[in-house]
């Protein structure tokens, strides 16, 4: 399996997407690994609807092939140290991938055992940065490469916060798991400051932009075609550079 990991250095990132195919009207990059797309499924002609499964870790979880989230443990210490109720953290994350259902032909349904997850999703247990995401693709003739596993992982040791306040500090939950999902789905980090999958994290806007929704329509064809909002300015990452 080869590995796509995404750390949370926004200098290191600014050279190592310097150019990676950027695209589209308003701005997006498809996610490349040694220079080959990866998507959760493949198709002839049209896209086929994609159906992911997520999970939540309940223990210890290593990935020895993994670089980020490779040991991951449940989200209890994160949940401790930003006072944030383990309801309303599981709601946060389901309105993140909703996001993204809403407007692509791509479903996302969580499971009880994660050994079977599409998309694994824990606390980093050697806490670095915001948040990481490790995307692993099978290997062979396939074009583009379909993606295996996806890791998301959060700081624990970092504060966290539901909604935008203003405190630029603190990151909020389903803004970084939106973002985070992006990767996980095949998203790169876009030149256009105005995408939330931009690298950096700004409290303007907590929903899809126009380079967001033209991005994975790309890849998993639009449930419904986007509005024609006003572009808004800027974003964050929960994360940001790409080792190969």
């Amino acid at each position: 399996m080869r590995k796509l990991l995404i750390l949370a250095s926004i200098t290191t990132l600014v050279t190592a997407f310097g150019t990676v195919n950027a695209q589209g009207l308003f701005g997006f990059r498809l996610l490349k690994l040694n220079g080959e797309q990866v998507v959760w499924n493949t198709w002839e002609g049209e896209p086929k609807a994609t159906k992911v499964t997520y999970a939540f870790v309940r223990t210890r979880t290593e990935t020895p092939d993994a670089i980020n989230c490779r040991v991951m443990g449940p989200i209890d210490p994160l949940l401790e140290k930003s006072n944030i109720a383990r309801e309303a953290f599981r709601q946060e994350i389901r309105a993140a991938f909703d996001m993204w259902e809403e407007v692509a032909n791509i479903t996302f349904t969580e499971i009880d055992d994660p050994s079977k997850a599409g998309i694994l999703i824990g606390a980093q247990l050697e806490p670095r940065g915001r948040a990481f995401t490790n995307v692993a693709y099978k290997p062979g003739t396939e074009e583009p490469r379909p993606i295996e596993q996806s890791l998301i992982c959060f700081n624990p040791e970092q504060r966290w916060k539901i909604g935008f306040d203003g405190n630029l500090e603190v990151y909020d939950i389903r803004y970084a798991a939106a973002h985070e999902i992006g990767h996980a789905i095949g998203l790169d980090h876009p030149p256009s400051t105005g995408q939330l999958m931009h690298h950096r994290y700004q409290e303007k806007f907590r929903t899809l932009q126009p380079g967001d929704i033209e991005g994975v329509g790309l890849l998993y064809g639009l449930r419904k075609a986007p509005s024609n909002g006003p572009a808004h300015p800027h974003v964050h990452s929960a994360s940001a550079t790409v080792r190969r």
